[in-house]
Protein backbone atom coordinates (compact mmCIF):
# COMPACT_ATOMS: atom_id res chain seq x y z
CA UNK A 1 0.00 0.00 0.00
CA UNK A 2 3.02 2.50 1.20
CA UNK A 3 4.99 1.75 -1.96
CA UNK A 4 2.14 2.50 -4.44
CA UNK A 5 1.15 5.79 -2.64
CA UNK A 6 5.21 6.53 -3.37
CA UNK A 7 5.38 5.08 -6.63
CA UNK A 8 2.41 7.62 -7.77
CA UNK A 9 3.73 10.55 -6.02
CA UNK A 10 7.17 10.13 -8.30
CA UNK A 11 5.02 9.69 -11.09
CA UNK A 12 2.81 12.96 -10.63
CA UNK A 13 6.14 14.69 -9.97
CA UNK A 14 7.91 13.58 -12.97
CA UNK A 15 4.33 14.73 -14.86
CA UNK A 16 4.91 17.88 -13.26
CA UNK A 17 8.80 18.61 -14.50
CA UNK A 18 7.27 17.66 -17.97
CA UNK A 19 5.23 20.18 -17.93
CA UNK A 20 8.28 22.63 -17.13
CA UNK A 21 10.27 21.19 -19.41
CA UNK A 22 7.39 22.21 -22.33
CA UNK A 23 7.16 25.78 -21.14
CA UNK A 24 10.79 25.71 -21.08
CA UNK A 25 11.19 24.38 -24.32
CA UNK A 26 8.21 26.57 -26.21
CA UNK A 27 9.95 29.75 -24.86
CA UNK A 28 13.49 28.81 -26.49
CA UNK A 29 11.14 28.07 -29.78
CA UNK A 30 9.82 31.47 -29.44
CA UNK A 31 12.88 33.45 -29.08
CA UNK A 32 14.66 31.67 -32.21
CA UNK A 33 11.32 32.13 -34.31
CA UNK A 34 11.44 35.96 -33.42
CA UNK A 35 15.54 36.22 -33.97
CA UNK A 36 15.00 34.51 -37.09
CA UNK A 37 11.52 36.35 -38.43
CA UNK A 38 12.25 39.58 -36.89
CA UNK A 39 15.50 40.42 -35.79
CA UNK A 40 14.09 41.02 -31.86
CA UNK A 41 16.37 38.53 -30.01
CA UNK A 42 14.92 36.88 -27.17
CA UNK A 43 13.75 40.14 -25.29
CA UNK A 44 10.06 40.50 -27.04
CA UNK A 45 9.56 36.75 -26.70
CA UNK A 46 10.38 37.11 -23.01
CA UNK A 47 7.69 40.01 -22.83
CA UNK A 48 5.35 37.87 -24.11
CA UNK A 49 5.54 34.81 -22.29
CA UNK A 50 5.39 37.13 -19.36
CA UNK A 51 1.83 38.35 -20.92
CA UNK A 52 0.73 34.75 -21.56
CA UNK A 53 1.54 33.75 -17.69
CA UNK A 54 -0.60 36.61 -15.95
CA UNK A 55 -3.51 35.96 -18.43
CA UNK A 56 -3.10 32.52 -17.38
CA UNK A 57 -2.35 33.14 -13.65
CA UNK A 58 -5.51 35.34 -13.77
CA UNK A 59 -7.77 32.89 -15.04
CA UNK A 60 -6.64 29.89 -12.87
CA UNK A 61 -6.78 32.12 -9.74
CA UNK A 62 -10.58 33.24 -10.32
CA UNK A 63 -11.33 29.35 -10.82
CA UNK A 64 -9.23 28.13 -7.61
CA UNK A 65 -11.37 30.63 -5.71
CA UNK A 66 -14.83 29.92 -7.21
CA UNK A 67 -14.35 26.66 -9.48
CA UNK A 68 -16.04 24.32 -5.93
CA UNK A 69 -19.11 26.70 -5.97
CA UNK A 70 -19.27 26.87 -10.03
CA UNK A 71 -18.79 22.87 -10.22
CA UNK A 72 -21.79 22.28 -7.67
CA UNK A 73 -23.87 24.35 -9.55
CA UNK A 74 -23.28 22.34 -12.77
CA UNK A 75 -23.69 19.19 -11.18
CA UNK A 76 -26.94 19.87 -9.45
CA UNK A 77 -25.61 19.47 -5.91
CA UNK A 78 -27.48 19.95 -2.95
CA UNK A 79 -26.38 20.21 0.47
CA UNK A 80 -26.66 17.11 2.80
CA UNK A 81 -27.51 17.95 6.78
CA UNK A 82 -27.21 15.63 9.44
CA UNK A 83 -30.26 15.37 10.06
CA UNK A 84 -31.13 15.07 6.59
CA UNK A 85 -28.77 11.56 6.50
CA UNK A 86 -27.15 10.55 9.51
CA UNK A 87 -26.03 7.79 8.00
CA UNK A 88 -24.02 9.19 5.60
CA UNK A 89 -22.96 12.37 7.69
CA UNK A 90 -21.32 9.74 10.50
CA UNK A 91 -19.35 7.51 7.95
CA UNK A 92 -17.69 11.36 6.62
CA UNK A 93 -16.99 12.38 10.37
CA UNK A 94 -15.22 9.24 11.49
CA UNK A 95 -13.26 8.52 8.44
CA UNK A 96 -12.36 12.25 8.21
CA UNK A 97 -10.88 11.91 11.85
CA UNK A 98 -9.18 8.88 11.05
CA UNK A 99 -7.91 10.62 7.55
CA UNK A 100 -6.02 13.84 9.89
CA UNK A 101 -8.34 16.43 8.43
CA UNK A 102 -11.64 18.22 9.00
CA UNK A 103 -14.94 17.23 8.28
CA UNK A 104 -15.56 18.23 4.54
CA UNK A 105 -19.35 19.35 3.40
CA UNK A 106 -21.68 16.71 2.32
CA UNK A 107 -23.51 17.40 -1.20
CA UNK A 108 -25.83 15.09 -2.94
CA UNK A 109 -26.40 14.50 -6.33
CA UNK A 110 -30.37 13.51 -7.23
CA UNK A 111 -29.44 11.14 -9.80
CA UNK A 112 -30.02 7.07 -9.69
CA UNK A 113 -26.30 6.82 -11.62
CA UNK A 114 -23.34 5.75 -9.13
CA UNK A 115 -20.52 8.25 -8.55
CA UNK A 116 -18.95 10.62 -6.84
CA UNK A 117 -16.63 13.10 -6.63
CA UNK A 118 -14.55 15.93 -4.22
CA UNK A 119 -13.91 19.79 -4.65
CA UNK A 120 -12.47 22.70 -2.85
CA UNK A 121 -9.49 24.21 -2.46
CA UNK A 122 -7.97 22.48 0.35
CA UNK A 123 -8.64 20.47 3.32
CA UNK A 124 -10.29 23.49 5.27
CA UNK A 125 -13.10 24.20 2.30
CA UNK A 126 -13.20 20.28 1.21
CA UNK A 127 -16.64 19.24 -0.18
CA UNK A 128 -17.74 15.64 -1.09
CA UNK A 129 -20.51 14.98 -3.93
CA UNK A 130 -22.40 11.71 -3.45
CA UNK A 131 -25.17 10.50 -6.04
CA UNK A 132 -28.37 9.36 -4.45
CA UNK A 133 -27.81 6.27 -6.38
CA UNK A 134 -24.52 5.38 -4.92
CA UNK A 135 -25.74 6.09 -1.21
CA UNK A 136 -28.88 3.83 -2.17
CA UNK A 137 -26.81 1.15 -4.17
CA UNK A 138 -23.99 0.40 -1.79
CA UNK A 139 -23.22 -1.27 1.71
CA UNK A 140 -21.60 0.88 4.26
CA UNK A 141 -18.24 -0.66 3.86
CA UNK A 142 -18.78 -0.17 -0.09
CA UNK A 143 -19.94 3.00 0.84
CA UNK A 144 -16.81 4.25 3.34
CA UNK A 145 -14.86 2.87 0.66
CA UNK A 146 -15.31 5.64 -1.77
CA UNK A 147 -16.13 8.08 0.99
CA UNK A 148 -12.47 7.20 2.10
CA UNK A 149 -11.40 7.88 -1.57
CA UNK A 150 -12.76 11.17 -1.56
CA UNK A 151 -11.35 12.24 1.21
CA UNK A 152 -8.20 11.29 -0.13
CA UNK A 153 -8.26 13.82 -2.92
CA UNK A 154 -8.47 16.09 -0.51
CA UNK A 155 -5.76 14.75 2.11
CA UNK A 156 -3.57 14.77 -0.84
CA UNK A 157 -4.15 18.71 -2.22
CA UNK A 158 -5.22 17.27 -5.68
CA UNK A 159 -7.54 20.03 -6.42
CA UNK A 160 -4.39 22.39 -5.26
CA UNK A 161 -2.32 20.14 -7.67
CA UNK A 162 -5.01 20.72 -10.58
CA UNK A 163 -4.55 24.43 -10.11
CA UNK A 164 -0.85 24.36 -10.81
CA UNK A 165 -1.61 21.93 -14.00
CA UNK A 166 -4.48 23.98 -14.90
CA UNK A 167 -1.39 27.14 -15.30
CA UNK A 168 0.53 25.39 -16.84
CA UNK A 169 -1.79 24.31 -19.85
CA UNK A 170 -3.21 27.37 -19.70
CA UNK A 171 -0.27 29.58 -20.74
CA UNK A 172 0.89 26.90 -23.07
CA UNK A 173 -2.19 26.98 -24.75
CA UNK A 174 -2.41 30.90 -24.57
CA UNK A 175 1.35 31.08 -25.90
CA UNK A 176 0.39 28.89 -28.74
CA UNK A 177 -2.32 30.21 -29.62
CA UNK A 178 -0.90 33.64 -30.27
CA UNK A 179 1.90 31.82 -32.19
CA UNK A 180 -0.30 30.46 -34.38
CA UNK A 181 -2.00 33.70 -35.08
CA UNK A 182 1.01 35.41 -36.06
CA UNK A 183 2.03 32.38 -37.82
CA UNK A 184 -0.88 32.82 -39.95
CA UNK A 185 -1.70 36.43 -40.61
CA UNK A 186 1.95 38.26 -39.58
CA UNK A 187 4.85 38.30 -42.37
CA UNK A 188 8.20 37.32 -41.82
CA UNK A 189 9.50 40.77 -41.37
CA UNK A 190 12.79 41.03 -41.39
CA UNK A 191 15.48 38.94 -40.37
CA UNK A 192 18.50 39.54 -38.07
CA UNK A 193 22.09 39.56 -39.79
CA UNK A 194 23.15 36.90 -37.58
CA UNK A 195 20.42 34.28 -39.43
CA UNK A 196 21.18 36.13 -43.03
CA UNK A 197 24.66 35.69 -42.97
CA UNK A 198 24.94 31.89 -42.30
CA UNK A 199 23.61 28.39 -40.99
CA UNK A 200 20.72 28.57 -43.45
CA UNK A 201 19.24 24.81 -43.35
CA UNK A 202 19.89 23.48 -39.68
CA UNK A 203 18.59 27.30 -38.97
CA UNK A 204 15.25 26.31 -40.95
CA UNK A 205 14.95 23.09 -39.82
CA UNK A 206 15.07 24.03 -36.17
CA UNK A 207 12.34 27.10 -37.46
CA UNK A 208 10.26 24.55 -38.71
CA UNK A 209 10.88 21.70 -35.74
CA UNK A 210 9.56 25.10 -33.32
CA UNK A 211 6.78 26.38 -35.13
CA UNK A 212 5.70 22.55 -35.39
CA UNK A 213 6.54 22.02 -31.73
CA UNK A 214 4.29 25.59 -30.65
CA UNK A 215 1.14 24.15 -32.09
CA UNK A 216 1.31 20.77 -31.14
CA UNK A 217 1.89 21.84 -28.24
CA UNK A 218 -2.04 22.22 -26.15
CA UNK A 219 -2.49 18.56 -27.48
CA UNK A 220 0.55 17.67 -25.46
CA UNK A 221 -0.19 19.16 -22.53
CA UNK A 222 -3.68 18.02 -23.17
CA UNK A 223 -2.52 14.52 -22.70
CA UNK A 224 -0.15 15.01 -19.46
CA UNK A 225 -3.12 16.42 -17.96
CA UNK A 226 -4.81 13.30 -18.33
CA UNK A 227 -2.06 11.24 -17.39
CA UNK A 228 -1.86 13.30 -14.08
CA UNK A 229 -5.51 12.89 -13.45
CA UNK A 230 -5.45 8.78 -14.10
CA UNK A 231 -2.40 8.96 -11.62
CA UNK A 232 -4.02 10.97 -8.89
CA UNK A 233 -6.98 7.98 -8.89
CA UNK A 234 -4.38 5.50 -8.27
CA UNK A 235 -2.78 7.37 -5.81
CA UNK A 236 -6.68 8.06 -4.00
CA UNK A 237 -7.29 4.63 -4.30
CA UNK A 238 -4.17 3.33 -2.41
CA UNK A 239 -4.39 6.64 0.20
CA UNK A 240 -8.14 5.67 0.77
CA UNK A 241 -7.57 2.00 1.24
CA UNK A 242 -5.17 3.37 3.80
CA UNK A 243 -7.81 5.33 5.55
CA UNK A 244 -10.74 2.91 5.88
CA UNK A 245 -7.97 0.16 6.69
CA UNK A 246 -10.45 -1.98 4.08
CA UNK A 247 -8.98 -2.06 0.31
CA UNK A 248 -11.85 -4.60 -0.52
CA UNK A 249 -14.95 -2.09 0.43
CA UNK A 250 -13.28 0.44 -2.70
CA UNK A 251 -12.84 -2.66 -5.18
CA UNK A 252 -15.95 -4.11 -4.49
CA UNK A 253 -18.12 -0.75 -4.76
CA UNK A 254 -16.05 -0.34 -7.88
CA UNK A 255 -16.95 -3.44 -9.63
CA UNK A 256 -20.92 -2.00 -8.99
CA UNK A 257 -20.27 1.59 -10.05
CA UNK A 258 -18.25 0.77 -13.18
CA UNK A 259 -22.18 -1.16 -14.08
CA UNK A 260 -23.63 2.01 -13.92
CA UNK A 261 -21.64 5.25 -13.15
CA UNK A 262 -23.33 7.75 -15.99
CA UNK A 263 -24.63 11.03 -14.41
CA UNK A 264 -26.78 13.39 -16.56
CA UNK A 265 -25.36 16.10 -15.23
CA UNK A 266 -21.70 15.57 -16.19
CA UNK A 267 -19.82 17.32 -18.97
CA UNK A 268 -16.07 16.92 -20.43
CA UNK A 269 -15.17 19.82 -18.51
CA UNK A 270 -15.97 18.09 -15.08
CA UNK A 271 -15.68 14.35 -16.12
CA UNK A 272 -12.34 14.00 -14.76
CA UNK A 273 -13.77 14.92 -11.11
CA UNK A 274 -15.56 11.60 -10.73
CA UNK A 275 -14.59 8.63 -8.94
CA UNK A 276 -15.02 6.59 -12.44
CA UNK A 277 -16.05 8.18 -15.74
CA UNK A 278 -19.72 9.75 -15.83
CA UNK A 279 -20.01 10.19 -19.58
CA UNK A 280 -20.95 6.35 -20.34
CA UNK A 281 -20.73 5.21 -23.95
CA UNK A 282 -20.76 9.06 -25.29
CA UNK A 283 -17.00 9.46 -23.87
CA UNK A 284 -15.66 6.62 -25.82
CA UNK A 285 -12.92 7.74 -27.96
CA UNK A 286 -10.07 6.56 -30.33
CA UNK A 287 -6.51 6.20 -28.05
CA UNK A 288 -7.95 5.38 -24.99
CA UNK A 289 -4.89 5.07 -22.87
CA UNK A 290 -3.61 8.44 -23.98
CA UNK A 291 -7.17 11.11 -23.82
CA UNK A 292 -9.02 9.04 -20.82
CA UNK A 293 -9.39 11.18 -17.67
CA UNK A 294 -9.54 7.81 -15.68
CA UNK A 295 -7.52 4.70 -15.70
CA UNK A 296 -9.21 1.68 -16.70
CA UNK A 297 -11.78 0.29 -13.63
CA UNK A 298 -10.23 -3.34 -13.79
CA UNK A 299 -6.76 -2.57 -13.19
CA UNK A 300 -8.29 0.04 -10.21
CA UNK A 301 -10.26 -3.20 -9.26
CA UNK A 302 -6.68 -5.44 -9.25
CA UNK A 303 -4.75 -3.30 -7.61
CA UNK A 304 -6.87 -3.07 -4.57
CA UNK A 305 -7.56 -7.05 -4.80
CA UNK A 306 -3.95 -7.23 -4.02
CA UNK A 307 -3.89 -4.94 -1.38
CA UNK A 308 -6.60 -6.51 0.23
CA UNK A 309 -5.06 -10.31 0.41
CA UNK A 310 -8.22 -11.18 -0.61
CA UNK A 311 -9.84 -9.91 2.57
CA UNK A 312 -13.33 -9.15 1.82
CA UNK A 313 -13.07 -9.37 -2.07
CA UNK A 314 -16.24 -10.20 -3.66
Amino acid sequence: MYENIAKNRAKTAFIIMGFIFFISLIGYFIGFYFDYSYGYGNSYSITLLIFALIIALAASFGSYYFSDRIVLSIAGARPVSKEDNPRVYYMVEGLSIAAGIPEPKIYEIPDKGMNAFATGRNPGKGVIVLTRGIIEGLSDEELKGVISHELAHIKNYDILLGTVVVVFVGMISIVANIMGRMLLFGGRGRRSSKNSSGGGIITLVLLVIGIVFILISPLIAMIIRMALSRNREYLADSTGALISRYPAGLANALRKIKENSEIRSANGATAHLFISNPLGKSSVVMFKNLFNTHPPIEERIRRLDEMSLGVGVK
